[in-house]
């Protein structure tokens, strides 16, 4: 669906790159720009707008969790000479807040697009552009904590597996792999919310994407056959009406990830952009009036450590 469009669309003026990247890199629809390979499914776009809700939802997790991870890697964190991948990195947020609460850990940050503020970054961190899918450009047993979080809408769903085996595979014996993902689809939905999800749940069909995988992390662990300790924890975001400036930072969220949707949704929903944008306002209204909430999912675990006779 993305690739279709993405071919027959006229581009748009370039967004000024950020960072100096190469223009090879991107790609222009409606004004937005987006990731420039062809096999990727992940919708969304990689401009200033959306690194700025990327931010946002960063800050909103980390409230709604009371943390940056869950695994029990403090004191790993701690030790100098500690090595920690983050995959899917994104804008960055997460990475540069654990890169300065833990100075004694070389953080490396992997992802498709160098959208990273690469000027500010501390001096523990470095990215690397890669494709998770092609494999990790890493050494069997290199880092001592492993962290992703929302890709759902960036692995196929027959990759899964393939996937957990390759962040394992780089991860040290002893060492933990933490995944976070949400089920993108909220329950206690009013009418207009309901004809979103349908929208939102057919675009991800239609890209071979996985949206029960939240529920599933745990079975893929288990089947990977060198973690132990596995754990799921579970949470929420909420929106109704009782949950005060974080459901509201919840529900712009949610809505920047509509509008960032748009250029997908617009023919699959039926609509002029005027009519989507005021369905969107009533969507929002909806998820605070109908106390809707979205599945969220943590799992980690810890990689077998080699017993020698």
């Amino acid at each position: 669906m993305g690739n279709k469009i993405s071919k027959t669309s006229k581009k748009s003026t370039p967004l000024p790159s950020t960072n100096a990247q190469e223009d090879s890199d991107f790609r222009y629809i409606g004004g937005r720009r987006y990731h420039n390979v062809e096999s990727l499914k992940y919708p969304l776009p990689n401009d200033d707008e959306e690194l700025d809700r990327l931010h946002l939802q960063h800050f909103l997790l980390r409230y709604v969790w009371q943390r940056n991870f869950g695994a029990p890697v403090k004191h790993i964190l701690n030790q100098d000479g500690t090595k920690a991948l983050d995959v899917g990195c994104g804008a960055g947020s997460w990475i540069f807040e654990m890169a300065s609460d833990y100075p004694n850990t070389q953080f490396t940050g992997l992802d498709i697009s160098p959208i990273q503020p690469t000027e500010i970054k501390p001096k523990n961190v470095n990215f690397i552009k890669a494709n998770l899918l092609n494999g990790l450009p890493f050494e069997n047993d290199t880092f001592d904590y492993i962290f992703q979080r929302f890709l759902f809408s960036s692995i196929p769903k027959d990759s899964w597996p393939d996937v957990i085996n390759e962040l394992t595979r780089v991860l040290k014996p002893g060492g933990y792999l933490e995944l976070v993902e949400i089920n993108h689809i909220p329950f206690q939905l009013g009418p207009a919310s309901i004809q979103l999800s349908i929208a939102v749940e057919k675009l991800h069909q239609l890209r071979d994407l996985d949206t029960q995988i939240p529920y599933k992390l745990r079975s893929y662990f288990e089947q990977q056959g060198n973690l132990e300790n596995i754990t799921e924890e579970k949470n929420r975001i909420t929106y109704g009406p009782e949950t005060g400036k974080l459901g509201q930072a919840g529900i712009e969220n949610a809505m920047l990830v509509v509008s960032h949707l748009k250029t997908y949704l617009l023919e699959e929903m039926k609509m002029t952009s005027e009519e989507f944008d005021n369905n969107r306002d009533v969507i929002a209204k909806e998820l605070r009036e109908f106390d809707s909430y979205h599945d969220l999912r943590c799992v980690y675990a810890r990689k077998k450590e080699i017993i020698e006779h």
